[in-house]
């Protein structure tokens, strides 16, 4: 059975680009619906001001601006119709429910991204394949 719902995670690493890249490929070939999913941190408990919370709220409104822009404008260049996801949380935990709950049949995702706890817990791409309910294709 060919894949339908197809979920790829971008953060806006190289590994997350070869990723989205692939799942883009499969959506095409199969003509299946893909959704780009990124997860943005919690902005800082221990701010010195209400400004320096609100900069870095900012600059995350940025960052994930430009990734769903981004995704969106390779999505078109392949042919492919995304819907883009930016969702809080940490990312194995997000990632596994939202392919859950949306009935996703396959995530895709990088095998290294931005996430520097990642290298102390395992990687967020382990955690997804040890959890999620479906197929798991972590791109290198």
């Amino acid at each position: 059975m060919p894949f339908e719902r197809i979920l790829a995670a971008i953060d806006g690493s190289d590994s997350s680009d070869r990723a989205f890249t692939k799942a883009l490929e499969l959506a095409r070939l199969a003509n299946a619906e893909l959704t780009a999913l990124a997860i943005e941190g919690p902005l800082p408990a221990y701010a010195a001001t209400i400004g320096e919370v609100d900069e870095v709220k900012r600059e995350k409104d940025v960052f994930f601006g430009a990734l769903a822009a981004r995704a969106r404008q390779l999505a078109e260049a392949a042919g492919v119709t995304v819907e883009v996801d930016v969702r809080a949380g940490h990312p194995a935990e997000v990632i596994s429910q939202v392919a859950a709950e949306g009935r996703f049949d396959l995530v895709v995702l990088g095998h290294r991204g931005h996430f520097l706890r990642d290298h102390l817990l395992g990687s967020t791409a382990d955690r997804v394949s040890e959890h999620a309910h479906c197929p798991v294709m972590i791109v290198r």
